[in-house]
C-alpha cells in the first residue's frame, strides 16, 4: 500500500512539474532598421503597464551586440500572459537611453507592434497576447 501511494503522489509531482514547464514558450525579438553598426540594443520584455518601458523595470531584459543592420534575441522560459516590448539603440553602450535637454531621445528607440514612437506609447498599444513561442519583428525609429 505505501508503495501505491508514494507512486501516486511521484506522478502528482510529475504531472505539475510538467504541466507548469509545459506553459512556458520563447519570445524571440527581431529588431531591424538600425542606422549604425556600433553599441548595443536594449531589449526589455515587459509583463504589465507598471514600469513599462523603463530599463531595469522589464519582466526580462537583454542587451545585444550590433553587428548588422538586424539582430535579434531570445528570452527563455517566458510564461502565456500579455507582454510587450520596448528596445534603444544603446549607441555609445553608457546602458541608458540618451536624451537632449528637452528630453527627446538621442538614440534609436522602438516598440512592439511598431506602437507609435512619437512620445512613449501605452502599454495597451505596445501589448500582445503570448502563448508557447512567439516572434517579434521591431523597426528601430530615430
Amino acid at each position: 500500500m505505501k508503495k501505491v501511494v508514494l507512486s501516486l503522489i511521484v506522478a502528482v509531482v510529475i504531472f505539475l512539474v510538467s504541466a507548469v514547464y509545459a506553459q512556458a514558450g520563447t519570445v524571440t525579438v527581431e529588431v531591424s532598421d538600425i542606422k549604425e553598426i556600433k553599441g548595443l540594443i536594449s531589449v526589455g520584455l515587459y509583463s504589465g503597464e507598471k514600469g513599462f518601458p523603463d530599463k531595469g523595470k522589464e519582466y526580462k531584459g537583454k542587451d545585444v551586440k550590433v553587428t548588422a543592420g538586424t539582430v535579434a534575441c531570445t528570452f527563455e522560459d517566458v510564461p502565456d500572459g500579455t507582454f510587450a516590448v520596448g528596445v534603444f539603440h544603446d549607441s555609445n553602450s553608457n546602458g541608458k537611453l540618451d536624451k537632449n535637454f528637452l528630453g527627446i531621445p538621442k538614440e534609436g528607440y522602438a516598440f512592439s507592434n511598431n506602437a507609435s514612437a512619437i512620445g512613449t506609447p501605452a502599454f495597451k498599444d505596445a501589448s500582445f497576447e503570448f502563448t508557447d513561442s512567439k516572434t517579434i519583428k521591431i523597426k528601430m525609429e530615430y
